[in-house]
């Protein structure tokens, strides 16, 4: 053998050895090493918590003297355990995969428990923890509450060992849980916008409103009427999509949208109601009002025991009278005289003390009955007016007793009496004839126009303006003055 071929030889022997060695640790071509596949435990926690960056309100269901001893929560998605505020919420390391959660107090602490009825939390409200429904998508996210559905979370504090229940909900949502409640579905869509964000921005302006409970905002008449998801429908969900974000603004602020049902014909300043002179906040006629008649009478003795009653003793009250009325003809100022002293209310106390429902009123020593053509007819001596149960209270139907004696049934609507003393309030003002005697009678006779405390916007009215071909925007400046539509996303 050669040495040449000697030296081959060797060459391919090394060539092998190495080859093996290169596949040994590893080549491109060696067979992977299987792993194996990672636990649902790695998963969740390398899983990124979902949160919420959008506005959330806290809407006290039941709290204060409705607060309650036990919350029941329900979800068919399940719930996570969140922690924010009103700017939104993150999900926490708290989990569970019960369906349904209960909320007791114990030591002065909203305690959540599962199913099993072991522990989650055991200070709920007080951290900020909140039981969200754990569906992914925000329109999905229903929950039960005590058996009423809502949407989003709920939460609770503790009051006086009492739990006030807490529907944490976004704010969009809250507002189509409103605008039904507050406007009749059937109204014309462009007022059910200017109501959608009249009740946008109203919200939003009302956060920490009830803070000492612990929530923003209650579901009456003394915040917004809210009665959650039950109360959605396609026409009113139609009306804050389209305003979906839209605030009312004045000076580049979002203000507080005040409302109510009847204006009796005038709207009124602010700070002839309440205490705070809002710009866009002023009295005017509402040329766009639609009447809503009422009438109440008191016995002196009536007025008396309720002047006490608030810290009034001026003795017996010997008679009443509207000493002072706006512009408009909304009545400004009540004076009691009685035997000992006179008292004078202003302002909202004046329908809190008499228990009316507006400042659009006159008084009588005589019974008041609305005509035909919607004017006030005092009666005289030849015509009596008794309610249909003979009290006076109801004049919904009446009977009229003719000069003759004849006694004639008919509704209030249809009477017209042309030997009486004829008032009206047109467009908000008391006619000419009108003057505001002092009533000594031992009964005092008031019939009034509207229903509401007379600021802001007439939603009668903003129907009547859609139905004229008005749209949103032009309502709410007709009645909000100096103000304009903004969004929501400049503020946040």
């Amino acid at each position: 053998m050669s040495r040449f071929t000697k030296v081959l030889i060797v060459a391919a022997v090394f060539a092998l050895l190495f080859a093996g060695i290169v596949y040994a640790e590893g080549s491109d071509d060696a067979e992977p090493e299987a792993e194996e596949p990672a636990s649902q435990e790695q998963v969740e926690q390398t899983a990124k918590p979902r949160s919420d960056e959008r506005t959330y309100l806290w809407i006290g269901l039941a709290y204060g003297s409705g607060a309650v001893d036990k919350i029941t929560l329900k979800s068919p998605d399940g719930f996570i355990i969140v922690k924010g505020n009103n700017k939104g919420w993150k999900e926490t390391e708290y989990t569970t995969d019960s369906k349904t959660l209960t909320i007791t107090a114990s030591g002065g602490q909203a305690v959540m428990t599962d199913e099993n009825g072991n522990t989650i939390l055991s200070s709920l409200g007080g951290g900020g923890y909140v039981a969200m429904s754990a569906a992914e998508d925000p329109e999905d996210r229903l929950i039960t509450i005590n058996g009423s559905k809502y949407r989003d979370g709920a939460t609770a504090t503790v009051t006086g060992g009492k739990l006030n229940v807490i529907n944490v909900v976004e704010l969009e949502h809250y507002v189509r849980g409103v605008v039904a409640n507050e406007m009749g579905y059937s109204y014309p869509l462009e007022a059910l916008k200017a109501q959608a964000i009249a009740a946008r921005s109203y919200g939003y302006k009302s956060i920490n409103k009830h803070k000492n409970y612990g929530i923003d905002l209650c579901t009456t008449q003394d915040c917004q009427v809210y009665r959650g998801y039950v109360s959605e429908h396609d026409t009113t969900d139609e009306a804050c999509k389209q305003t979906e974000g839209q605030v009312l603004l004045y000076d580049g602020k979002i203000v507080e949208t005040y409302y109510y049902a009847y204006s009796g014909g005038a709207t009124l300043n602010s700070e002839d109601v309440w205490s705070a002179a809002l710009g866009y906040c002023r009295g005017r006629v509402d040329e766009y009002y639609s009447d809503y008649k009422w009438a109440v009478h008191y016995t002196m003795q009536e007025l008396t025991d309720e002047l006490v009653s608030r810290g009034k003793n001026i003795g017996d009250v010997t008679s009443v009278q509207v000493t002072r009325r706006h512009s408009t003809g909304a009545v400004a100022e009540v004076t009691f005289v009685g035997t000992k002293g006179t008292a004078k209310y202003t302002k909202s106390s004046i329908l809190s003390v008499l228990g009316l429902k507006s400042f659009m009123f006159a008084m009588n020593d005589s019974q008041f009955v609305w005509s035909k053509d919607g004017q006030a007819v005092v009666t005289d001596a030849s015509v009596s007016v008794l309610g249909a149960n003979s009290t006076g209270d109801d004049l919904s139907t009446v009977y009229v007793i003719g000069a003759d004696g004849d006694v004639v049934k008919s509704s209030a609507s249809d009477i017209r009496i042309t030997n009486g003393t004829m008032t009206s309030m047109p467009q908000g003002k008391v006619s000419a004839g009108w003057t505001d005697d002092p009533v000594r009678s031992s009964v005092v006779y008031i019939a009034g126009s509207g229903w509401g405390h007379g600021v802001g916007m007439p939603q009668t009215s903003a129907r009547n303006m859609a139905q004229l071909g008005f749209n949103c925007e032009q309502i709410l400046k007709y009645y909000y003055q100096g103000t304009e539509i903004g969004y929501l996303a400049d503020f946040q």
